[in-house]
């Protein structure tokens, strides 16, 4: 098998199509869609073009943040961790004295790096301490969770960033906007989604036409193959967290350049886990990731899905359709060699 390759032919294909067809048609269904039209059309919830963009270009940065490591045998659920660091890296800076739009890129550069160390830290504790990425991701995850409440503080709060469990449903305050002028976040919202889509095509690319991918095909195919053939297993996974971890703190940084209320509170839950919608929507393709973002994010800007999201049964109606290609994406991923046990291993060595 070919690490993000799905198997299951043009069956698998069309169910994503036929799903995503049905989340449009739900658009149509929901009652009182002109009282619905209203609510996302007013100041609070309006919605503009450089706002799609943005939503766009996170879901693309989210589904490579979890694509390229599944290409290595690596579930990096540490993504909303990942996520979260970004932001709170970026609501930092918004206390600086320095101007807004440097503020902007400083806090992408400062979100991807923080990303990228949560992403290392999950790498290292798997290769040092044999702790399965998925523990240690969902721990960093909620672990960053209270940090992330204690560094906002306006009072507008969006659910998207919650966990439904006890104490942690408490929605989180964000940290204020950088107020950035619309034309601003326009046209760097637009350079950013064509950065995001070339490092889509180069990493498709360098995945079929470099040694380096060549080393990370036979990681994700079989982790002890790999080893038998010289390649440094745990160094390639290292990297690619690293690397997911970074466009994932880059998409966390982003939410600061608009309100994040109307850029987020329309996904049904923890915005960090998106990536893994996107990513299984577009098949473990990295061009089916960056069509299911676009398409995706042209569907939460419609008024009526914005409307829906408010409502508790069309919310958890549309937060399950989003994770069920999960049941027949992800088997589908497995390596083949040793499939599904290697993609549970947390040291790829053969005990002595």
């Amino acid at each position: 098998m070919i690490p993000g390759r799905c198997r299951g032919g043009p069956w698998i294909l069309l169910a994503n199509a036929l799903l995503l067809v049905l989340l449009f048609a739900l658009a149509r269904l929901v009652p009182l869609l002109g009282a619905g039209g209203e609510a996302a059309g007013g100041a609070e919830g309006g919605v503009w073009s450089g706002d799609i963009i943005l939503v766009a270009t996170g879901l693309l940065f989210l589904g490579l943040g979890f694509l390229i490591p599944l290409h290595a045998g690596l579930l990096n659920v540490a993504i909303h961790g990942e996520f979260l660091a970004g932001f709170i890296v970026g609501s930092l800076l918004t206390r600086s004295a320095v101007p807004a739009s440097a503020q902007a890129g400083l806090g992408l550069l400062a979100g991807a790096l923080a990303g990228g160390v949560v992403g290392l830290i999950v790498a290292w504790l798997k290769r040092r301490f044999a702790i399965h990425e998925i523990l240690s991701g969902l721990l960093l995850g909620g672990a960053l969770i209270p940090v992330a409440r204690a560094f906002g503080v306006a009072p507008t709060a969006t659910p998207s960033l919650t966990i439904p469990l006890g104490s942690l449903a408490d929605r989180i305050p964000w940290g204020p906007a950088l107020k950035l002028h619309p034309n601003f976040v326009l046209a760097w919202g637009i350079l950013l989604l064509s950065a995001g889509i070339l490092l889509g095509f180069l990493a498709a690319h360098l995945l079929r036409a470099s040694v380096r991918g060549f080393e990370l095909r036979a990681v994700g195919s079989n982790p002890l193959a790999a080893v038998a053939a010289g390649v440094d297993v745990d160094g390639v996974q290292v990297l690619v967290m690293s690397f997911g971890g970074a466009c994932a703190g880059l998409t966390g940084a982003l939410q600061l350049w608009t309100n994040p209320a109307i850029a987020l509170e329309r996904w049904p839950f923890p915005i960090g886990f998106a990536g893994l919608t996107v990513a299984l929507i577009g098949a473990g393709y990295f061009r089916g990731a960056m069509l299911a973002a676009v398409l995706l994010a042209v569907w939460l800007s419609l008024p009526a899905v914005h409307h829906a999201l408010k409502d508790p049964a069309w919310n958890a109606l549309i937060a399950f359709l989003l994770v069920t290609p999960m049941f027949w994406i992800l088997p589908r991923l497995f390596p083949d060699q040793g499939a599904p046990r290697a993609l549970w291993r947390t040291r790829h060595r053969e005990p002595l």
